[in-house]
């Protein structure tokens, strides 16, 4: 199993973090525009046991996934579990972790492995790696604007 580690410092309490990463409108306001990515289904807010569905580009195609809420501990961390989708297996864990006066850290750990069958031959783990550390290293930086 791979694994991928990105955090962020921010201005901010616990709670009005937590309020924010749990609004799936706010998902696309921090994702990078070109992974494409659209809901087909989506709670206003996540909650444990809620599941998301959704569409992103990927891997020269549009894939379809479904993720769930798997653990809810508010306002300190939540973590995604891929029920369906382009990976062999996808876990993200959100952590939000107080590091000062108004201050926390973000932290994002995945846990993952590429795609079986012939996908699995150009979507390699290192290409993943690469791709998860743009991903995020947009998003964090999305939330330091709006946290700033």
């Amino acid at each position: 199993m791979a694994n991928f580690e990105a955090s962020v410092q921010l201005t901010a309490t616990p709670e009005e973090v937590f309020e924010f990463l749990i609004d799936t409108d706010n998902i696309l306001k921090i994702s990078p525009p070109d992974a494409g990515l659209t809901f087909t289904k989506k709670p206003d807010k996540l909650y444990l046991g809620a599941t998301i569905e959704f569409r992103v580009q990927g891997f020269g195609q549009v894939q379809e996934g479904v993720h769930e809420i798997t653990v809810f501990e508010e306002p300190r961390l939540f973590t995604e579990k891929q029920i369906s989708g382009p990976l062999k297996h996808y876990i993200h864990e959100h952590e939000i972790v107080p590091s000062g006066d108004n201050q926390v850290t973000v932290i994002d750990r995945l846990e993952f492995q590429p795609p079986g069958g012939l996908l699995g031959f150009i979507v390699t783990e290192s290409k993943l790696l690469d791709i998860f550390d743009e991903g995020f290293y947009h998003r964090h930086n999305a939330l330091k604007e709006i946290f700033s």
